[in-house]
């Protein structure tokens, strides 16, 4: 699904947002014996490759919250998001509220990721966690999953959690009528009559989130009363995140495709690589062309091999499958940049590739979650702080976000 609107990882106030085509609902869990448990997570980018810095957890009786020391640094987006950033002291790299400009106190990702399930199985009790958390572009989940394989907690993890129920695809159907944004600051106003609701840290967003389902449960049921601050989850919110719940292994699948996708796009970067240092609207406007062809299945190959044997005619038929659902515009310029790449002699009318002056190799470091799933955060020891090391990676590539959908 093609996102129509930028919005921010943590939740918060997005300029634009079209809610029919967000507002999709899961299929659900069968009827059971669950915990509702809201979570979110703060991480240092949006790409597969990158790295949990946040995780929290939320239940009217517990809180689990625990701060992570990447190995890479946060991107600008993520550091202004969840103020934080990375510093460092001496020869250790340390995590730095750049707020309060305190140190804070970190685990390495595999200690608190285990620390994490620990918790999970003492609040699960006889059955099962559902997992509510509040996002358009189901990020959360699938990245949670990826580092939940890197460190081998994958089993354990599905033996203690049934699914993920999304309170954002629920809060677009119960309140398309009433307001034009579902972002979380918004609607714990206009929901929770709490004008002063912070969503700027992962356990804020996890208390949220768990309160959204809550209220809007109350409001499928009765008019008044229902569970309050400081009691279990009652039978009809259980009941609704049941229903906009998706099982673990749903998004395993989205997980699974997300890397195939992500492999073939990849095989672009002969074509892209070197457009990706363009200004960042004419970035994003690359990286949307270049999904556009790795959802169709499509690979470098495949447009080589066409252009060898029959040229422009031949990339026009590969191209066929994306007629009927790309605009004419997109498939004008995609035909004119496979055009001019196989033949260097024409010269590109629109996009053309920045000259860089900055010695940096074209198209190095621009396509990292294309890599997403050879990548390790590395982080196996327990210390709370980590050697300082070179960060190599960078991740101004948008086109490359987790978008799930």
């Amino acid at each position: 699904m093609e996102m129509v609107s930028e919005t921010k990882q943590n939740g918060s106030d997005a300029p634009t947002e079209v809610l029919p085509a967000l507002a999709e609902k899961p299929a659900g869990l069968p009827p059971g014996n669950y915990t509702l448990v809201g979570w979110d997570m703060d991480t240092t980018g949006r790409r597969l490759i990158d790295e949990i810095c946040q995780l929290a957890a939320y239940t009217p009786k517990q809180t689990y919250s625990q701060y992570i020391m990447p190995y890479g640094d946060l991107n600008p987006g993520a550091r202004r998001r969840h103020n934080v950033r990375v510093v460092t002291v001496g020869r250790y790299r340390m995590l730095k509220d750049t707020v309060t400009h305190k140190i804070l106190k970190t685990k390495s990702e595999i200690s608190a990721l285990s620390d994490f399930l620990e918790w999970l199985e003492k609040e699960k009790g006889d059955g099962s966690i559902i997992l509510i958390y509040h996002e358009p572009r189901r990020l959360s989940p699938t990245m949670l999953l990826e580092a939940l394989s890197r460190h081998n907690f994958l089993d354990r993890f599905k033996k203690i959690v049934a699914g993920f129920a999304d309170s954002y695809a629920l809060a677009a159907e119960k309140c398309k009528s009433t307001v034009k944004s579902v972002s979380l600051r918004v609607l714990a106003r206009v929901l929770l009559d709490a004008d002063t609701l912070s969503v700027d840290s992962a356990l804020d967003r996890a208390t949220a989130a768990y309160r959204i389902v809550e209220h809007l449960s109350q409001s499928e049921q009765q008019e008044v009363g229902g569970a309050g601050e400081g009691s279990t989850a009652s039978k009809d919110m259980v009941e609704t995140a049941c229903a906009w719940a998706r099982p673990v292994h749903t998004e395993l699948e989205v997980l699974d495709n997300l890397k195939k996708l992500l492999e073939r796009q990849n095989t672009f970067r002969p074509i892209f690589a070197p457009l990706l240092h363009l200004a960042r609207p004419e970035r994003r406007r690359v990286t949307h062309l270049r999904r556009m062809l790795a959802d169709a299945g499509l690979l470098y190959e495949h447009l080589q091999q066409a252009w060898e044997e029959q040229r422009l005619t031949g990339l026009e038929k590969q191209l066929a499958a994306l007629s009927t659902k790309a605009k004419e515009e997109d498939m004008k310029e995609l035909i004119e940049i496979l055009d001019c790449h196989f033949d260097p002699a024409k010269e590109p009318k629109g996009l053309k590739p920045r000259i860089n002056n900055k010695n940096r190799a074209v198209g190095e470091g621009e396509e990292g979650a294309g890599d997403g799933e050879g990548s390790s955060s590395n982080s196996q020891t327990p210390e709370h702080n980590s050697p300082a090391k070179t960060n190599n990676v960078t991740s101004n590539d948008e086109g490359q976000e987790v978008a799930a959908n």
